[in-house]
C-alpha cells in the first residue's frame, strides 16, 4: 500500500506541475512575450565582430568583415557599424541613435563620399550597403512592445525549438504591413522572422536565426540569414566574438567620429 501511495503521491505531483506550467503558458501575450524578447536583446554596451556574405541566387558570395558597437544610456540605444574589409567598403561608417519617440536617427559615411550623410525617412526601406536588410531593419528586426499590437496566434516546434508565433501589426511608421515572428520559448530569442508587404498578405522576406548560444550570461543567435521573396538573394550574418556590458566611449557615437574615424 506505500508503494502505490507514493506512485500516487508522485503522480498527483507531476500533474500539478503540468497543470502550473500549462497555466504559466496560458498567462502569456503576444505583448508580454515580445517584451521578453526585447529584455534578451538588451545590454549596457557590446562589441561585436562580424562577417557579412551576400549571397547570390545562383549561390556566389561576397563577403564583408565589420565590427558594431552599440551603447544604451537612459533606455535608449545607440549602434555604430564599421566596415573593416573588403577595401571597396572599409571604412563606410553607419550611426543609428535611437529616439525617445521610438524612431531612429541614421547616419552613414561613405569614404568615396567623404562625407557624412544623414538617412532620410523615406530612405530607411532601401538596401544597407547592398544586403537584404534596409536601414531601418539595422535598427531592429523586432517591434518593441509598445510599437506594435502583437497578438499570440499560436504554438510550434521548429527545428526542435518549441516556440510561440507572434503577429506584429505595427502601430508605427513601418515599411511592413505586418511581421510574424517565432520565439523560443527558452531563451526568448526571435529565430524565425516572416516580413510582409503592406497589405499584410505578401511575404517580403524572411529572417531565420541559428546557432543559439550563451555568450557569459547572455543568449544570442550568432547567425542570422535574411533572404529576399522577389529574387532569392541572402544576407548571413555571422558573429565571430561578442563581448556585453564593457566600457566604451561614448565619443564613438558623434558626427566627428564618423567624419574622422578618430576620438577627438
Amino acid at each position: 500500500m506505500r508503494k502505490i501511495s507514493v506512485v500516487r503521491s508522485f503522480t498527483l505531483v507531476f500533474a500539478l506541475s503540468c497543470l502550473a506550467l500549462t497555466f504559466a503558458f496560458s498567462q502569456q501575450t503576444g505583448a508580454s512575450i515580445m517584451h521578453e524578447v526585447m529584455e534578451v536583446q538588451v545590454s549596457d554596451s557590446s562589441a561585436l565582430d562580424i562577417k557579412l556574405t551576400l549571397i547570390d541566387p545562383n549561390g556566389s558570395e561576397r563577403e564583408r568583415r565589420l565590427q558594431t558597437l552599440t551603447l544604451t544610456e537612459n533606455g535608449l540605444t545607440k549602434t555604430l557599424t564599421v566596415f573593416l574589409s573588403p577595401s571597396s567598403v572599409k571604412n563606410t561608417r553607419f550611426l543609428t541613435i535611437e529616439k525617445q519617440e521610438g524612431s531612429n536617427d541614421q547616419w552613414i559615411y561613405l569614404p568615396s563620399l567623404g562625407r557624412v550623410k544623414r538617412i532620410a525617412a523615406q530612405e530607411e526601406g532601401g538596401s544597407f550597403m547592398g544586403s537584404d536588410f534596409t536601414y531601418a531593419d539595422m535598427g531592429s528586426t523586432t517591434y518593441d512592445d509598445d510599437q506594435a499590437e502583437h497578438i499570440l496566434i499560436g504554438e510550434e516546434m521548429l527545428d526542435g525549438n518549441n516556440c510561440f508565433i507572434v503577429e506584429s501589426k505595427p502601430t508605427v511608421s513601418s515599411e511592413y504591413g505586418k511581421t510574424v515572428t517565432w520565439v523560443d520559448k527558452v531563451t526568448y530569442l526571435p529565430l524565425k522572422v516572416v516580413f510582409y508587404e503592406k497589405d499584410s498578405v505578401s511575404v517580403v522576406k524572411t529572417l531565420i536565426g541559428e546557432d543559439s548560444t550563451k555568450i557569459g550570461t547572455k543568449w544570442v543567435t550568432k547567425t542570422l540569414t535574411m533572404t529576399t521573396a522577389a529574387t532569392n538573394h541572402s544576407t548571413r550574418i555571422e558573429i565571430l566574438q561578442a563581448k556585453f556590458d564593457i566600457p566604451i566611449d561614448s565619443r564613438f557615437f558623434t558626427i566627428p567620429f564618423m567624419e574622422t574615424g578618430r576620438l577627438l
